[in-house]
């Protein structure tokens, strides 16, 4: 693969790892967004938990009392389906990860080929300079015009 080609094959990984880069952002935001409305859905239904014992020490109706606990079963839901939610994030964070993993080896084992195409092709122009001083040399030593007295 020439130099030219292979620049042009970095690049488009370089832009595959950049599209992978902000996938990977925007799976973090989602993952962190459900993350932090579990959180809060915990968070309210201890509030309301501690709310509750504070008011049945006090003396409630049988019918407060059901209705509270009917609220602490839906609320038990709704977190049971957050933390559903947050775990399939996860699991797609995951996979934009390795995605991103991939992508940046793939972009780095390219760097690497051209790096070391652009040394062999280094070493042969140094090769060519030097074929070329030694024949200038050879000329001069054995030209008769070149020689000196």
């Amino acid at each position: 693969m020439q130099i030219k080609q292979l620049a042009l094959v970095i690049r488009l990984a370089e832009e595959k790892r950049d599209a992978a880069a902000n996938q990977l952002a925007a799976g973090t935001a989602s993952w962190q967004s459900a993350q932090d409305q579990l959180e809060q859905l915990q968070n309210y239904q201890d509030q309301y938990v501690a709310q509750a014992k504070r008011e049945a020490q006090q003396g409630i109706s049988v019918q407060a009392l059901f209705e509270g606990r009917r609220f602490i079963a839906e609320l038990d839901g709704l977190i049971v389906k957050q933390q559903q939610a947050v775990d399939q994030q996860a699991s797609v964070l995951q996979s934009l990860t390795e995605q991103w993993a991939d992508a940046t080896r793939y972009m780095k084992a390219l760097e690497q080929v051209n790096a070391v195409r652009l040394s062999e092709q280094q070493l042969e122009q140094d090769r060519r300079d030097q074929q070329l001083a030694d024949d200038q040399y050879a000329i001069r030593n054995s030209s008769p015009d070149y020689a000196t007295p």
